[in-house]
């Protein structure tokens, strides 16, 4: 009895929750809807001036940013986007800020290149500016001199590129072969040279053997391209994953030894050099050989 009496006071609720909720529903649709709010349009000629006034900020930082434009000369970009010009002065005019980019271009980072090739300094004065443009627009123009073709006028730049090749592949080889009459230093058969400074009496790395190490690379003129000193934290590697100077060099050294190697270009980075390295350098490293590792 008293399981069926709970029932019938469940079931009264349930009706009475539900009339209550027809009420409230009823209520919460009484009245009028809102009104819809009307936008009037915009004249034509106020909607086109706007649109302009509120892409200026975007199209100001997209020139100073992507084209390089000085705010300087915003009322040249003015003069150009008011210019009512034929295709074909369109095209003239592209054309003209074309060779504006290139002549920059060629200023800034091709010069320095060509003297590097050329003299071993980027920053010399070999390659002339003014003739080198002349000699690029008449070969634009095929208007050359001296009956030069571009076949014939390569393998004259070449020639230079390769003399300036022999000067530091013979320096680089005076400097192993004055080196190797110094007092302490030891020459293998590979052409590797090393001095001891301090001889380690701890393990010898095989070519799988993970090793850190502490070092500080040169060049013969005294340039470092790469120091882990200066980093503060010494470096981990395999011994068989660095040049083969290296390689050789790790396998002979104990575990706490100090030597100075002195890795000629074939156990080195080449004929061709990497970035920082130029080619056929020689590398002068100072390794302190911390750990092997097991």
């Amino acid at each position: 009895m008293k399981f069926k009496a709970i029932l019938m006071v469940a079931l009264a609720f349930a009706c009475c929750l539900g009339a209550d909720a027809q009420k409230t529903k009823k209520k919460k649709f009484k009245g009028t809807q809102p009104a819809v709010e009307t936008v009037k349009p915009v004249p034509a000629d106020t909607f086109s001036y706007a649109v302009g006034v509120a892409q200026a900020p975007s199209l100001k930082q997209y020139l100073m940013q992507r084209e390089g434009v000085d705010t300087l000369y915003l009322a040249d970009v003015v003069r150009g986007l008011k210019a009512n010009l034929t295709e074909k002065e369109q095209k003239k005019f592209a054309a003209y800020a074309a060779g504006l980019k290139i002549a920059q271009m060629n200023r800034e980072q091709v010069l320095p290149q060509l003297n590097n090739s050329a003299t071993g300094n980027k920053d010399s004065v070999y390659t002339d500016f003014a003739l080198f443009t002349e000699g690029l627009c008449d070969g634009l123009m095929n208007q050359t001199k001296n009956g030069l073709t571009p076949d014939s006028a390569m393998k004259v730049a070449e020639r230079q590129f390769q003399y300036q090749q022999q000067m530091v592949k013979n320096l680089n080889a005076k400097f192993l072969e004055d080196n190797k009459q110094l007092k302490g230093v030891k020459t293998t058969e590979s052409g590797l040279q090393y001095r001891v400074l301090t001889m380690g009496t701890g393990a010898v790395a095989t070519d799988t053997s993970e090793v850190e190490v502490h070092y500080e690379g040169t060049l013969i003129d005294g340039t470092v391209f790469d120091s882990s000193y200066k980093r503060g934290k010494p470096a981990t590697f395999r011994a068989d994953q660095v040049i083969k100077g290296w390689t050789e060099a790790l396998k002979m050294m104990p575990e706490g030894s100090v030597w100075n190697l002195y890795i000629p270009y074939n156990l080195a980075y080449g004929e061709r050099g990497t970035r920082g390295i130029p080619p056929f350098a020689t590398l002068i490293f100072k390794v302190e050989l911390l750990k092997v590792k097991k």
